[in-house]
């Protein structure tokens, strides 16, 4: 009787662990539902690009890198992810995953969008450094955003003065 006993409850204690790595491993083994919609290969490849953005001098360069980002915020932003369908009234209780990258692609743009269009404006290409920074006063939401949009607003403005003592001196 006590070999039995004993055996029993081996044979409990087993199931029990076998059970805990079933759960454990069906746990990990899914795929997330939501990806933060740039895999790592491309976000190096942002990185890389920022990173030259911050280096270079050339203004070509500056506003190809500028482009470069800002396509790639617009990509990022209307990837549309898998989910879950779910009722109107559980839907509104359900908040959207945070993103699982440490840095903000937009900030990375609207840096490199800044650099370009002063460099842009300081070589007098203004409907470059126009085009550039023109989009950063519509990131959202601008609380995030507003140190970027007062710098491109103040770079906007500067170029506005800059086009008007132009066309005062010009006969």
């Amino acid at each position: 009787m006590h070999y039995r006993l004993g055996t029993m409850r081996n044979t409990k204690i087993a199931l029990l662990l076998l059970l805990l790595t079933f759960l454990t491993a069906g746990c990990q083994a899914n795929q997330p539902l939501r990806s933060a919609g740039v895999d790592n290969g491309s976000f190096m490849n942002l990185w890389n690009t920022y990173s030259h953005c911050q280096k270079s001098e050339d203004v070509q360069e500056l506003i190809d890198d500028a482009v470069v980002l800002r396509e790639a915020t617009v990509q990022a932003a209307s990837s549309k992810t898998f989910g879950f369908p779910l009722p109107g009234k559980l839907e509104r209780h359900v908040s959207t995953p945070s993103t699982r990258l440490a840095v903000d692609i937009k900030a990375m743009s609207a840096a490199c969008s800044l650099r370009a269009g002063r460099a842009a404006a300081h070589a007098d290409r203004f409907e470059s450094a126009r085009e550039i920074l023109e989009p950063i006063l519509n990131y959202h939401p601008k609380s995030d955003y507003r140190f970027y949009t007062l710098q491109a607003q103040a770079i906007l403005s500067e170029i506005v003065q800059t086009n008007v003592q132009v066309s005062f001196n010009t006969p």
